[in-house]
């Protein structure tokens, strides 16, 4: 199959892909944030303060994978 694509497609294909990969991403970095701080105030019982911190560091994960996506999507 790789001979019937140009190296021209097959690049623009890679970019695609990996830009595609930022959505996903970014929602399991925050689910996982959340699944932890809800674990975590289970465990502690400071609700909902393991949750909202649990969130934030979700969040922030995901915008630092979005980071690292685009930073390699450039180096192509």
């Amino acid at each position: 199959m790789g001979r019937f694509i140009s190296k021209e497609t097959r690049e623009s294909l890679k970019v695609i892909a990996q830009v595609s990969s930022m959505g996903i991403a970014m929602v399991l970095a925050t689910v996982f944030g959340l699944v932890a701080g809800y674990f975590f105030d289970k465990w502690l019982g400071t609700d909902p303060w393991g949750l909202i911190v649990g969130l934030v560091m979700g969040i922030i994960a995901g915008y630092r994978n979005i980071y690292i996506i685009l930073k390699r999507t450039k180096n192509l």
